[in-house]
């Protein structure tokens, strides 16, 4: 298993201020750009980002359920954007109800940063293996969830389950399989545990 505490990871000002545009006529919320910089500064100063992840064969008993489309392998993962980091959008969203927009677009690009950072990890045994990753599968289930936390310890980035929802509130939890490329496999190192 692999664990990364608190990468760096910054919110790209542009590309959520084009998402939170997108179908709007007028600039975000109405806030001039200073503000929106402030905004996304602010919240930005409370990610703090944790993954761990570990790739398992097709004959995983724990994990082998979770995966989208059976292949040679697969790869389950839990990001989490960090425990201060949703109490403090609630803030910026109290302070600026316009906001709420521009803050959703926000978390969703930090989640897909976060996911983009472990299969930027992974890509090279990948490729090593002469495999193709499949479509993203997040996990909802509260069993699967369950094991997924049980097996890759979940405590050690300080996510849990609770109600039957990862806590804190910003995290996820997928799985991606290793889809072999037709005639190129090469030998199943994805198969170690």
């Amino acid at each position: 298993m692999r664990k990364i505490r608190e990468f760096n990871m910054h919110l790209p000002f542009k590309e959520i201020r084009r998402r939170a545009l997108r179908g709007a006529e007028s600039a975000p919320l109405g806030f001039e750009e200073s503000k929106l910089a402030s905004f996304l500064q602010r919240a930005e100063a409370a990610l703090k980002p944790s993954v761990l992840f570990d790739s398992y064969g097709p004959d995983s008993p724990e994990t082998a359920a979770l995966a989208p489309i059976p292949g040679v392998g697969h790869t389950v993962a839990v990001t989490t954007l960090g425990p201060g980091f949703g109490a403090r959008l609630d803030e910026l969203r109290t302070e600026d109800p316009r906001s709420a927009k521009v803050l959703e677009a926000a978390a969703a690009t930090a989640f897909e940063r976060a996911t983009a950072f472990v299969l930027s990890l992974i890509k090279e045994e990948v490729e090593d293996e002469r495999c193709d990753l499949s479509p993203i599968n997040y996990l909802e289930d509260p069993e699967a969830l369950a094991k997924v936390l049980a097996k890759l310890e979940g405590a050690k980035i300080g996510v849990s389950l609770e109600a039957g929802r990862l806590a804190p509130g910003h995290s996820k939890a997928f799985c991606v399989s290793w889809l072999a490329r037709k005639g190129k496999r090469g030998p199943a190192k994805a198969a170690k545990k």
